[in-house]
C-alpha cells in the first residue's frame, strides 16, 4: 500500500545561502502546498556532487513521517535535460533529476519509481534549469498535498541513471564535516570483531563518543547514520590525519 502523503517536504540541494534560491523553492512548493511543513534537510551539498546529495539522502531514509516528499535538487544546470523521477521507498516519496542523485536512497529496497510527465499534470513542458525547479518543486508540493497519487506521476522507470555509491566498495571516508570529522563508510554491523580503525597510519581506538578521549586526541565511534566516524576531542582529524573523501581506512581485528 501506497503511504499517504503528511504533508511534509524535505529538501535537499547544492543551492548554498549566499542568494535567495532556497527562499524562492520555498515560494514555489508554497503557491501548491500553503499547509505544507518544509523541512531543510541541507542545501550545502558541494555544488554538482550528486554522490554526496545521494549519501544526505541515504542518511534520512527512515527517520522522517510517513508519507514526506524529499524533493532533491542537486546540479540542476547540468540535469536541465534529465527526466524527472518520483520514486517511493521507505514509506516516503523521492522526486529528483534522474542523475543519479536519489540512487542510494532506493536502492536496498523494493522501490518502484516514475519518471514524471508534467504537461498531463498540468505543469507544462519544462526545458531550462529555472523552469525545470519550479515544475519539480510544483509536483513535489501538489504531490504531498494530494492533488494526485504516485501512480499519476508517469510511466515506470527501470532504467534510472546510476553514480557509484559511497557507501559501496573498500572502506574509506565519504564525508568530512564542518568539525573536521571523518565519515566512514563502515557500517556499525562490522566492528564487532574490531578494536581500532587504521587511518592515516595512525590506530583510532574505538569510543562510545569523542567526549571519551582527552583533548587532542582521536576516537572511532558510531554515528547517527550508523557509520563509524572519526573524530579528535576539540580538533580537527582530518587536519591530523591529513585525510579528506576517498582516503582508504581499515578495521583492526581484535585479536591484534
Amino acid at each position: 500500500m501506497l503511504p499517504r502523503p503528511c504533508g511534509a517536504i524535505a529538501l535537499l540541494s547544492d543551492f548554498g545561502g549566499s542568494d535567495p534560491s532556497v527562499g524562492m523553492l520555498k515560494g514555489s512548493l508554497l503557491r501548491y502546498a500553503p499547509r505544507a511543513h518544509i523541512v531543510d534537510l541541507t542545501h550545502d551539498v558541494e555544488p554538482r556532487d550528486v554522490g554526496l546529495g545521494a549519501f544526505y539522502l541515504w542518511a534520512a531514509a527512515g527517520r522522517f513521517p510517513s508519507g514526506t516528499v524529499f524533493l532533491a535538487l542537486v546540479d540542476c544546470a547540468g540535469s536541465a535535460q534529465a527526466r524527472t523521477l518520483c520514486a517511493v521507498a521507505h514509506e516516503c516519496y523521492w522526486v529528483g533529476p534522474d542523475n543519479g542523485v536519489l540512487g542510494e536512497a532506493v536502492a536496498d529496497v523494493h522501490a518502484e519509481l516514475r519518471a514524471v510527465d508534467f504537461a498531463p499534470l498540468g505543469f507544462g513542458a519544462a526545458t531550462r534549469s529555472f523552469a525545470q525547479r519550479d515544475a519539480r518543486a510544483a509536483f513535489a508540493a501538489s504531490l504531498s498535498a494530494g492533488r494526485f497519487g504516485f501512480s499519476a506521476a508517469g510511466p515506470r522507470c527501470a532504467d534510472p541513471v546510476r553514480v557509484p555509491p559511497l557507501l559501496a566498495g573498500g572502506y574509506r571516508v565519504v564525508h568530512v564535516d564542518a568539525h573536521g570529522n571523518l565519515v566512514t563508510n563502515i557500517p556499525a554491523t562490522a566492528i564487532a570483531a574490531a578494536r581500532a580503525v587504521a587511518a592515516g597510519g595512525r590506530s583510532i581506538p574505538f569510543r562510545g563518543s569523542p567526549s571519551e578521549v582527552s583533548r587532542g586526541h582521536l576516537a572511532a565511534f558510531v554515528n547517527s547514520y550508523d557509520l563509524v566516524e572519526i573524530a579528535e576531542n576539540h580538533g580537527s582529524a582530518a587536519a591530523s590525519l591529513r585525510l579528506s573523501r576517498g582516503s582508504a581506512v581499515a578495521l583492526e581485528p581484535a585479536s591484534l
